[in-house]
């Protein structure tokens, strides 16, 4: 037991409570009063009326509820003439349960839904999630006085509605917040709290998004925004697959897809004939084929000088590509070549830093969207969510 505490279990089986079937046990606990007044410090103190016993729940063993019992002390400052009531440590005013029954439910809510947590722990469903609800607080600051690494992206609450998920990447890696919404103003804002709280920010993670990359400039100044060379990919992709299919219109031929698509060194045999075929019939296609590779080549770069002189030959190649594509292309690479070459400067030094982590953690957030077949209240989702996203060894920090 928590200090200040004196209990004895009963000395009798569990009982069932009435009306529910729920098997329970109560401790008997004896509250000792304090030795001076936590107001004035006075060390006189008098009983002061009566108040009746008091039971909450405090802990899940075993299929069996624990119950804490006890008679609260009222007692008066001679000095101050303050009232207090002096309850066990561990329970708050007015609260029918324990800061450890809180905790328990959080914990069962981290990867079940709201009913399986509730019959799991012979509760009502609706007190779980008011219980969430109540004391969960879906945001934890970093670590203060050393530089760190922090990531944002995207986490879809209904088709066309976004919220956004804060990450730290180093020096240790968690999820630190769920924003409401993608909005700017929201993102600029929480930026903004976390300088305010002294937070020193050496890197930020971010999609290829101009207005995320504007935000993290506008709040801190000096860190290095990196681009996740995933995204950097995705968008070569796209660029081809989308001349691909103007190709394939044009000619009213089948073109395939995944020899275009797939990475050099992953094509089987029959992939990279089809390859063959696509660069004797379609050569402008194929030449977007190949900057696409060559960009990959350059986001494996460990070299920054290296690095930078790979983009220049590449956008010199971009902007004579025979596809008008290619310079639309290259003006997108030049405007993040910056942040391209932030990221080589960090894999130079060992500290690769994508969005992959963060990217793991919107799974989870939609995986628990799955289980609870929906969620129709927003804060529920996005505490749910978070708590979900975090490991147990932080979730006593959560509670407020």
């Amino acid at each position: 037991m928590e200090k200040g505490i004196i209990g004895s279990l009963l000395n009798q089986p569990a009982s069932e409570s009435a009306g529910t079937g729920r098997k329970e046990i109560e401790l008997q606990v004896k509250v000792i009063p304090p030795r001076e007044c936590p107001r004035c410090g006075n060390g006189v103190l008098h009983r002061h009326g009566t108040v009746s016993k008091r039971r909450v729940l405090d802990a899940f063993l075993d299929g069996h509820w624990i119950y804490l019992s006890w008679i609260p002390l009222r007692l008066r400052c001679t000095r101050c003439r303050k009232t207090f009531l002096c309850r066990p440590a561990g329970v708050r005013p007015w609260s029918r349960l324990t800061d450890r029954a809180i905790r328990t439910m959080v914990e069962y809510s981290r990867r079940m839904s709201y009913t399986s947590t509730a019959e799991l722990l012979q509760l009502d469903r609706h007190r779980v999630r008011r219980v969430i609800l109540k004391y969960v607080e879906p945001n934890i600051l970093p670590e203060q006085g050393q530089p760190v690494v922090l990531t944002l992206d995207e986490l879809s609450f209904s088709r066309h509605d976004y919220m956004s998920m804060a990450g730290e990447l180093a020096p240790t890696r968690r999820v630190l917040s769920l924003l409401d919404n993608d909005l700017m103003r929201t993102i600029e804002g929480y930026l903004r709290y976390l300088k305010d709280s002294g937070v020193v920010v050496e890197a930020f993670v971010i999609d290829m998004k101009d207005s995320w990359r504007k935000a993290v400039k506008r709040v801190f100044p000096q860190a290095k925004v990196v681009v996740d060379p995933f995204h950097v990919v995705q968008d070569a992709n796209r660029r081809l697959d989308e001349c691909r299919k103007i190709e394939q219109e044009a000619y009213k031929t089948d073109i395939p897809r995944y020899p275009l698509l797939k990475p050099r060194e992953k094509l089987t045999p029959k992939q990279v004939q089809q390859l063959e075929v696509v660069r004797r019939k379609f050569p402008a296609l194929y030449e977007l084929y190949q900057l696409k590779e060559e960009l990959r080549d350059i986001l494996r770069e460990r070299d920054v000088e290296r690095a930078r002189e790979k983009i220049y030959w590449w956008l010199v190649a971009a902007d004579t590509a025979a596809n008008a594509e290619g310079r639309v292309w290259a003006n997108t690479i030049r405007s993040w070549r910056e942040e391209i070459l932030n990221l080589i400067y960090f894999t130079a030094q060992g500290r690769r830093y994508t969005n992959g982590y963060i990217e793991g953690k919107i799974t989870v957030a939609k995986m628990i969207k799955r289980l609870g077949f929906g969620f129709r209240n927003r804060q529920s989702f996005l505490k749910r969510a978070f708590i979900g996203c975090c490991p147990r060894s932080v979730i006593p920090q959560l509670l407020t």
